[in-house]
């Protein structure tokens, strides 16, 4: 019996079908790990620290260049009105080209988006062709205030977004995820699911989790990612339950899904990233990964699967750096006296980015070394993303590709940063 509340419009088949049964990518693993995996792969090559962006000279700077991407570049500064109060950040969702707050000013809330528009992403009700809006302003939906969750499918050209309204609706928008069909640039009234708790998505398969535990999961099963007992090159279009499972949290990967259940982690897909010690072939049902328990969140990144345990140390299996393993490793934070430290002190983690609990934020460098590198000007977080983080001040800092604005500057300022940069709401 599936126990998820389906709801099709016409559009809603169109935003969250899969159209080609490419493997997934989270795209967490740019520039310092925070953004966009599809990004120019030479783009590391003009990473710079964007500390001096904090400057009295970036205002000059900003006005200019935003002026000439109006008009040589076709992007758009979205006018969001006069200035207001400084808001209060709730909430973030920083993930692939394109990025989310709720801010809630004196007593109006709203959920602010910007980066990449290309499929209308960012819900305003237009399609910026040329793709860059890098001022945030709301979501033209009337409870986009309340929304839980958003989640996207990281890179472009698909664009499709995902999110949980506080009904514990699923409504989705933007593009299908094959880059094909009409993009819809508004919230939709109609929801694709109900009684749904969270929702992860990747660039080909999505999976949600309902209030009462189940996952059903939609889009390409080529490794058998969708957890249906079956391996195809079939599109699955309609979201699936899982036969038999429940779980607590559930994340999607390259190839692969895993899931938190009861402290354990269970797994299916490529068992390259499974954690059974198989390198080849796949498991298209659930399967637990022996020798974990405690755990408390299971992370997907590119070629990389993480798991949290309670203890605040991070587990590993799947390709970090230049280390391989097929079986959960913990993750080790060498120094020159002790190379077999163990990493501890994880707070969380997102995408390739961890948090410890003194509030310090470390991310994977895009040179795929096996190490975590701090994020500079980045102190006391209590609210983060995979390329954001918010400090105890207030300050929301962004950091990793800025290929579509989604730094909150127009490109031609800042390509990319390996440190972070201050979003001006």
């Amino acid at each position: 019996m599936n126990r998820f509340g389906l709801r099709f419009s016409i559009f809603a088949c169109v935003a969250v079908g899969f159209l080609a049964p490419a493997g997934c990518s989270e795209g967490s693993d740019g520039a310092t790990r925070g953004a966009d995996e599809e990004a120019d792969e030479d783009a590391s090559a003009g990473l710079a620290d964007a500390g001096d962006l904090d400057s009295q000279d970036l205002d000059s700077q900003y006005v200019d260049a935003s002026t000439a991407d109006v008009a040589n570049d076709g992007r758009i500064e979205w006018d969001s009105g006069p200035e207001a109060e400084a808001p209060v950040v709730e909430a973030i969702w920083a993930r692939g080209t394109f990025y989310c707050a709720r801010l809630k000013r004196a007593n109006v809330t709203t959920m602010e988006c910007w980066g990449n528009n290309t499929s209308g992403e960012l819900g305003r009700g237009a399609v910026s062709s040329s793709g860059t809006t890098f001022k945030p302003f709301p979501i033209a939906s009337a409870e986009a205030a309340t929304f839980k969750k958003i989640a996207n499918n990281a890179s472009p050209p698909n664009g499709a977004v995902c999110a949980v309204t506080a009904n514990d609706d699923l409504k989705c928008w933007g593009r299908s995820y094959g880059g094909g069909g009409t993009p819809r640039p508004s919230v939709p009234d109609e929801p694709f699911l109900t009684d749904i708790a969270d929702v992860d998505m990747v660039e080909a398969n999505a999976c949600a989790l309902s209030t009462s535990g189940h996952v059903a999961c939609w889009g390409g099963n080529m490794q058998g990612q969708l957890g249906l007992g079956i391996v195809d090159f079939v599109n699955h279009p309609v979201p699936q339950e899982i036969p038999n499972f429940t779980a607590d949290q559930v994340a999607c990967g390259l190839v692969s899904t895993c899931a938190v259940k009861s402290g354990e982690v269970w797994c299916w897909g490529s068992s390259s990233f499974l954690g059974n010690g198989i390198a080849v072939g796949s498991k298209p049902t659930p399967g637990r990964v022996v020798g974990l328990s405690d755990i408390k969140k299971v992370q997907m990144a590119r070629y990389t699967t993480f798991a949290l345990a309670n203890d605040k140390t991070l587990w590993f299996w799947g390709i970090l750096g230049n280390k391989t393993s097929y079986t959960p490793t913990k993750v080790l934070d060498p120094t020159p006296g002790d190379p077999n430290r163990v990493l501890s002190d994880v707070e969380d983690i997102a995408g390739g980015c961890i948090r410890h609990t003194n509030g310090k934020v470390r991310c994977l460098p895009v040179s795929g070394a096996y190490e975590f590198n701090e994020v500079a000007r980045v102190e006391n977080t209590t609210l983060f993303g995979d390329s954001c983080a918010l400090s105890s001040a207030g300050e929301l800092r962004c950091w990793g590709f800025n290929n579509y604005g989604q730094l909150g500057l127009p490109p031609s300022v800042l390509a990319s940063t390996t440190s972070s940069i201050a979003i001006k709401f």
